[in-house]
């Protein structure tokens, strides 16, 4: 089992006898499947509390789905996702280069497992260069690497967003 890390405002006033651990850090060794999760009662993955976690206290033969703007919230806001996002966007541009079209291919085939339609990838191109042109507008003293990796990283993020990324049909 691995401890995910999980953000301190998370766990004000739970478990104070047997903290846990403050060091729990988001690494290759704890990025894997949540049945192999350590779960404490008292502390709950706040992630995973967003879509549906079953009790860990009964057994659960088939998981409850719903769809509800707390959901995008968590996707949009919570640090763990926005790591990912980063890193997935690092992947992209080193596999990629230049090549925004290139990227938004490999994006959908690593993602999704399939091509984007020429609507999304339209979409996506359109997507990733008005994030670049705002966060230029606003950083203007980044380099533009640096600018149009985090506008990458804006983009990865809304991939892990669609329900497509999130449910198997």
């Amino acid at each position: 089992a691995f401890k995910p890390p999980i953000s301190s405002e998370a766990m004000v006033a739970r478990n104070t006898k047997n903290p846990y651990p403050q060091e729990a850090k988001d690494e290759p060794a704890t990025r894997r499947r949540s049945v192999y999760m350590f779960h404490k009662r008292v502390v709950p993955f706040p992630l995973l509390q967003a879509f549906d976690k079953p009790d860990a206290q009964r057994s659960c033969g088939r998981r409850d789905q719903t769809t509800v703007a707390p959901q995008a919230l968590a996707l949009l806001n919570d640090q763990l996702v926005r790591a990912w996002a980063d890193e997935f966007a690092l992947r992209l541009t080193q596999e990629s280069g230049d090549d925004n079209e290139r990227l938004v291919e490999r994006a959908f085939n690593i993602a999704l497992t399939r091509s984007p339609t020429p609507d999304e990838k339209l979409a996506s191109l359109e997507f990733i260069k008005s994030q670049t042109t705002a966060r230029r507008s606003r950083e203007q003293n980044h380099p533009a690497a640096e600018i149009r990796r985090a506008a990458v990283a804006d983009y990865c993020q809304t991939i892990f967003s669609l329900n497509e990324f999130i449910y198997v049909d």
